[in-house]
């Protein structure tokens, strides 16, 4: 079974999985376990965001955004590394509750997109 990501090169690139390619030498076994261990972190992560958020917990949203960039790098999901970084920024400044909502909205929606295109290009039924 070939393992392939972002067939239609047209569309805007959500992942890149050399990082892990290289990690797991290219056992595709491998990296399939880490794309589905990388779903359910991510899905667990966006839960407990929204909680803290839902507590006005500034403090465990910065550390929750911090804890889980390295992962959005090691599958090169750049567009979601960016919006959590600026999601981040925002939990440190303490910034209005409003603007902080709408931008754990639009990470859990980016995310959701991410989830979706990786189940879909490696079969994930789930």
């Amino acid at each position: 079974m070939q393992l392939s990501e972002n067939p239609n090169p047209q569309s805007i690139k959500l992942y890149d999985l050399k990082l892990i390619h290289k990690m797991c030498r290219g056992d595709e076994e491998k990296i399939l376990k880490m794309v589905e261990v990388f779903i359910n972190q991510i899905s667990q992560s966006i839960q407990e965001i929204m909680t803290a958020y839902s507590e006005k917990d500034f403090l465990r949203i910065e550390k929750l955004a911090h804890k889980i960039k390295p992962t959005l790098t090691y599958f090169g999901t750049t567009i979601l590394e960016n919006e959590l970084l600026s999601l981040e920024e925002l939990a440190i400044k303490k910034s209005e509750l409003s603007e902080l909502e709408l931008k754990i909205l639009s990470f859990k929606n980016l995310t959701k997109e991410v989830v979706d295109k990786m189940k879909n290009d490696f079969n994930i039924i789930n």
